[in-house]
C-alpha cells in the first residue's frame, strides 16, 4: 500500500479555510469582530507553535452552533463556490493528477473540520479525509485509519506527507518522504537542515 497524505490549509489551499470562513461570516454580519479577534489569537498561537487545539475546537463548535440553521445551507454554498474552492492552490490539481496516475492512495490529514475539507477533497478527487487532528494526533489518527487495512506507517510500502507547517513535524517525521509545501519559516529551516524536498503549489 502506498499513501500520499496531504495537509489542507496553506498547502492544498493558498490560505487558511477557517480564516476564510470567519471573514465570510463577518461579511454576512453573522458573527462579531470580537469573534474574529478571538480566532486570530488562536491562529497566532498556531504560528508560534503553542496552540491549545482543544480550546480552538471548542470555540469553533460553539460559534457554529450559535448560527441560525436556516441561513447556513445557502451561506455554505456561496462560501464554497465563491471563496473556498477558488483558494485551491494553482498547481494542486496537477500534483494530485501525478500522484493518482501512479496508483497512490490519497488522504487529506487536517486540523480543519470535515465540512470545510470535503468540498476541496471532492473537487481534487482525494480518496480519504482525516479531519480535526493536530500535531501528534495526526499520527495517531493516521495509524488508526491504517489499522483498518491491516497496515501501519511502519509497514507501508511508501508514504508521503505534504505540509506547509512546522506543527506537522510528527507526521512529517513518520513517513518515508516528507515534503515541505510552501513552508513556513520554521519548516524551511527544518527541511533545509534535513535535506527534505521542498515544492510550491502556488507558481
Amino acid at each position: 500500500m502506498r499513501v500520499a497524505f496531504l495537509d489542507l490549509d496553506h498547502t492544498l489551499l493558498v490560505a487558511d479555510s477557517n480564516q476564510l470562513w470567519m471573514s465570510f461570516l463577518l461579511s454576512q454580519q453573522m458573527i462579531s469582530v470580537n469573534d474574529v479577534a478571538t480566532h486570530e489569537k488562536f491562529m497566532d498561537d498556531y504560528s508560534n507553535g503553542v496552540l491549545d487545539f482543544q480550546a480552538l475546537q471548542t470555540f469553533r463548535i460553539k460559534l457554529d452552533a450559535s448560527l441560525a440553521n436556516n441561513q447556513m445551507d445557502e451561506c455554505k454554498k456561496i462560501f464554497e463556490n465563491e471563496i473556498l474552492l477558488p483558494a485551491i492552490a494553482p498547481l494542486a490539481s496537477h500534483l494530485l493528477d501525478e500522484i493518482k496516475n501512479q496508483g497512490i492512495t490519497t488522504a487529506i490529514v487536517s486540523a480543519t473540520r470535515l465540512n470545510l475539507i470535503e468540498p476541496v477533497a471532492q473537487l481534487l478527487g482525494i480518496d480519504h479525509v482525516l479531519s480535526s487532528c493536530f500535531g501528534q494526533d495526526k499520527v495517531y489518527q493516521v495509524e488508526a485509519w491504517l489499522k483498518c487495512f491491516g497496515k501501519s506507517l511502519a509497514n507501508l510500502n511508501e508514504s508521503w506527507f505534504y505540509s506547509d507547517s512546522h506543527n506537522d513535524l510528527p507526521l512529517l517525521e513518520a513517513v518515508h518522504f516528507p515534503i515541505a509545501v510552501d513552508p513556513d519559516f520554521k519548516l524551511i529551516e527544518i527541511a533545509t537542515s534535513r535535506n527534505w524536498k521542498r515544492i510550491s503549489l502556488r507558481k
